[in-house]
Parts: structure tokens; sequence; C-alpha cells
């Protein structure tokens, strides 16, 4: 399994999963493969019957990062906050935390001057707000503010998948792999989110519980996997972030509703 993310910040980083849970390198996966002879990795590996190269020209995979740019000057342990991996990275004013352009929601627009993250930007806009129904915060149209919750929400959810509850490379066992697998979706609603596709709260959220609902029915699933902690973590952040006042029939029909998509 090819993540691109991991490969888009160099082409030292081992970003090839094998089945049995070990990270490779491009160059280390092509070793592997019996082609160590070979001059270059991008023709060699192919992804979905596809060289890397030919997704790389066609925009698929983004090209790997040079040494320009009008980065923040790093130092050795600075990292992106979504993903760990550093390089190319942009720091927030506000915090000072790095993030890669592309890992941030919404996309770091390197012009602008002085910038500050969603979290930051989540702080500042906290404050007291009337508690509603979950069916209220549902059907409400996808503001500004509105926006800015669910990059948050979103983004709380990368940070938690990829980094600070993953299993180290080459300690992954068939549950995390399938995870893995399934979580991917969230890349799919993630650029939807970023192009403003969502015009109700209601997509967004109903987008990321389907993701949920599907791993929940796959037969490597169980009470204490990854997905289905990070599942609860989403409902939680999202009850507090909208201020969502539950009443008890919807907790109700919510359970019969995932119960019946599983």
């Amino acid at each position: 399994m090819l993540f691109m993310n991991m490969l888009e910040q160099g082409t030292t980083t081992k970003c090839i999963l094998s089945q049995d849970g070990t990270w490779f390198t491009p160059r280390e996966f092509e070793i592997e493969g019996g082609y160590q002879k070979s001059s270059n990795w991008k023709t060699s590996l192919r992804c979905g019957g596809k060289t890397l190269k030919c997704l790389m020209e066609a925009g698929i995979i983004r090209t790997l990062p040079g040494k320009g740019g009008k980065k923040k000057k790093l130092g050795n342990s600075d990292i992106c906050e979504i993903c760990q991996y550093g390089e190319n990275l942009f720091c927030c004013d506000t915090c000072l935390k790095f993030f890669h352009g592309d890992c941030h929601l919404p996309p770091v627009e390197p012009k602008r001057s002085p910038w500050s993250c969603t979290f930051c930007r989540m702080k500042a806009s906290s404050r007291s707000q009337q508690c509603l129904r979950e069916s209220e915060v549902l059907a409400r149209q996808m503001g500004p503010e509105e926006q800015l919750k669910c990059d948050f929400l979103l983004l709380e959810l990368y940070c938690h998948s990829e980094s600070k509850e993953a299993v180290p490379p080459g300690c992954l066992n068939l549950e995390t792999v399938e995870c893995m697998k399934d979580l991917l979706m969230l890349n799919e609603i993630k650029k939807k989110l970023s192009e403003r596709g969502y015009p109700k709260v209601e997509g967004f959220v109903q987008a990321v519980r389907h993701i949920f609902q599907v791993h929940r029915a796959s037969k490597t699933c169980n009470n204490f996997c990854w997905g289905i902690r990070l599942e609860a973590k989403f409902e939680q952040h999202f009850k507090e972030v909208f201020a969502v006042q539950e009443t008890k029939q919807e907790h109700t029909n919510y359970k019969i509703k995932l119960e019946k998509d599983a």
C-alpha cells in the first residue's frame, strides 16, 4: 500500500506498507522486488497499473519537494502537526506549530501574513454558545463559522489517525492495517470540504459517520480497535464544538440507524 501523503514528503520517507507490516522507501521497495539495478524507481514502481512517474505527471501525486521555496527555515525537530513528517512546512504565527500546506485545512495560503492555523482560529472564536439539538446543528448552512468547525473536526481526526495513536512502523498488526485502509476514505472528505462541497453541516457529518459505519461492518473490527476509538473521539468533539445538547430520543434513534446501516 502506497501512502501518497508520505511519499510527497520526500524520497527518503518510508511510505510503502507491505502485508507483513514492513515499511519501505521507494528505493528500498524497488530493491526488495529485485530491481536493484534500476536507475529510476519512478519508472519501475507502479500503483494501480501506472508508473509513479506517470502519476506525478498527471498531478495525481504531487511533485516531490525540492530545496527551494518560501517556507520557514526549520530545525531538525520541526514536523507537521497533522502527518508528523518534516520538510517544506509553514509555521503558524500564533502558536508556532508547523504544517504542510495541503495537510492543513483550509490549505495554507503562502502569501498570507500573518497566518494562523485552524486550531488557533478555533481558540480565538471559542465563546459561550447556545446549546442546540443535533438535528438543528445538522440542518445549519455551511457558513464561515460552520466551515471552520468542520475543518477543525477533520484535522482532529487526522491528528489522531496518522500520528498520535499510530502504531510505530514495523509493529503493525492486521487490524491496524485494515483500519488504515478504511480511514483513507477521509481523504475524499478532506478534498470535498476544502472545495466547499458541503452545503450543510449534515453532509459533512454523515460522510464521516459513513466511513466509521463501513469500518464497523468489516471483519477485522472489534470494540477495542483503532477505528472504534477514533469514532468515539469524533462524536465527542462534534458535540463539544457545536454545543450539541442531545436528547435521549435522538441518541436512541442514532443508535438504531447505526445498527441498521451495519
